[in-house]
Parts: structure tokens; sequence; C-alpha cells
């Protein structure tokens, strides 16, 4: 019932923010498409196994987290629950589910087409994905690997952006057991902060641990079907040994206590 009122209002944002000044959107970042191998066959991890080519087009990923005070925009025009934290401290506990509904509110309120269909039937949400759409969206996993490994320009380190890992990211090592405002660690190859630690970040994919056997080879978009959606990056709450750029995590998509927040992508 909850969620049935979040996207009446959503549409009725949508009516709003039509009318009003153009969102400038966030700072994004190219990511020149390309071929790269994603996994990691030396993972104690079965889910990570096989290492298998993915190829992927160009599209554009978001600079940083999406902040508190960027996802309380959203809330005031919404009526979801207003944030806690600093303002640019990365918004986190939230579910998939708020995490698209925030895209296709960013996507109307900066004039860009919704990349996804809301729905509801018997109970259960759907967001479909409408690939053409020139809005904002959440990452596939594969695009969230690429990014985060340095895509065109990597140099193979193990976490995004270094081997060292307070060098690029809050972790339980750094944190003080809290996220912190983004953009001030290290970015990684492509200029890209924060992929590694900070806030787990959700990907649009459904997860399978069997699934990187059969993906296919270009612009893989996950299962078609699922019970859990896929998180990457870890959090700031996280060790160094779950923290490599290919490991994957996995929540309900209604949940809300994962520490997990968003990142935004782009079609070119």
């Amino acid at each position: 019932m909850k969620q049935l009122f979040y996207l009446v209002a959503l549409l009725f944002a949508f009516n709003i923010t039509f009318g009003q000044s153009q969102d400038k959107g966030p700072e994004m970042v190219l990511v020149e498409g390309g071929d790269f191998y994603m996994g990691n066959d030396y993972s104690a991890n079965s889910d990570e196994r096989p290492e298998h080519k993915v190829t992927l087009n160009t599209f554009f990923m978001s600079k940083y987290e999406v902040t508190v005070d960027e996802y309380a925009k959203f809330c005031r025009v919404t009526g979801h629950k207003l944030p806690e934290g600093l303002p640019r401290s990365p918004i986190n506990n939230i579910t998939w589910e708020d995490a698209v509904m925030y895209c296709n509110w960013l996507s109307r309120a900066s004039r860009l087409d919704r990349c996804y269909e809301l729905k509801r039937d018997s109970n259960r949400f759907t967001a479909v994905f409408i690939p053409d759409a020139n809005g904002y969206r959440l990452p596939t996993e594969a695009e969230w690997e690429y990014a985060a490994r340095g895509g065109q320009k990597s140099k193979f380190y193990a976490f995004s952006g270094s081997n060292d890992l307070d060098e690029v990211a809050w972790s339980i090592n750094n944190s003080g057991n809290s996220s912190h405002e983004v953009g001030q660690k290290k970015p990684n190859e492509l200029g890209i902060y924060d992929m590694t630690g900070n806030a787990m970040e959700w990907c649009y994919d459904w997860y399978e641990p069997e699934y990187y056997k059969n993906s296919p080879e270009s612009n893989p978009t996950g299962p078609e079907t699922g019970v859990s959606k896929v998180c990457r990056g870890g959090n700031f709450m996280c060790r160094s040994d779950v923290l490599r750029n290919s490991r994957r995590f996995n929540l309900d998509p209604s949940q809300t206590d994962g520490l997990a927040g968003i990142r935004l992508v782009k079609n070119q």
C-alpha cells in the first residue's frame, strides 16, 4: 500500500516537475565502450566465476554517488521520507524500488525520457527497463564493474583506482563507522569517486549466482527475473577482502538496511 502511494505521488510529481525549470543534473563522466573481462577466476566466491569477456557500448556515469541533499529534493516533491545525514554524504539505506523511482523523477525534472516503466502487479513492484531512453538509470552490473575497473584506461588495480585501499575508499579501516562526504578520496582512472566503499550501490540486474556461466557477451542486463537485486562496491563497514572490484552483493529490492545508495548512468 505504501509503495502504491509512492507511485501515485510520483505521477503527481512528474506533472509538477515538467512545468518547472530544467534540472541541470549530476556531473557525468564519459565511459568509452569496449571489451573487458568481468569476474574473477581466483575468487573464493563461486558467483564471481568464470571470468568472461563482455563488450559494452559507451555510456555516461555520475562522477559522484547521489548525495543526501540531491535525494532530499526528490523526497520533498514525492512525499518520501526525508533522508538523514550530511548534505554531501551519499544517500544510503534506500530500497532498489526507491532508487528507480528517483531515476525516473530526475529524468523528468531534467526534460529527459524516463528509463523505467513502473508497475505493481499482485503486490509486486516491477520496473521494466526502456533501453533506448535518454534519461537517468541505474548501471547494469557489467557497466558498474567496467567503470570501477577504469574502463579502457584500466591499470588493473584491486580496488577502484588503487591497490592501496585507504587511498580510494572509506572502509571499516578508516570510516569511523560512518559514511563520508563524496569525493574526498582519490578518483579512479576515469575520474569517478567512491566506487569502492562509502555507500554500496544498487545495480539494475537481478542477482543469480550462476549467471556468469551463461551471460551474453554484448551489453548484458542480468537475468529476466529473480528474488534479489545486485549491489556493488561495498560500504564503509566492509573489510578489504570484500571490496575488490569483482565482488558481488545482493539485497531484496525492498530492503533498506543494506547501506545501499545510488550512482547514476545515462546512455550516450
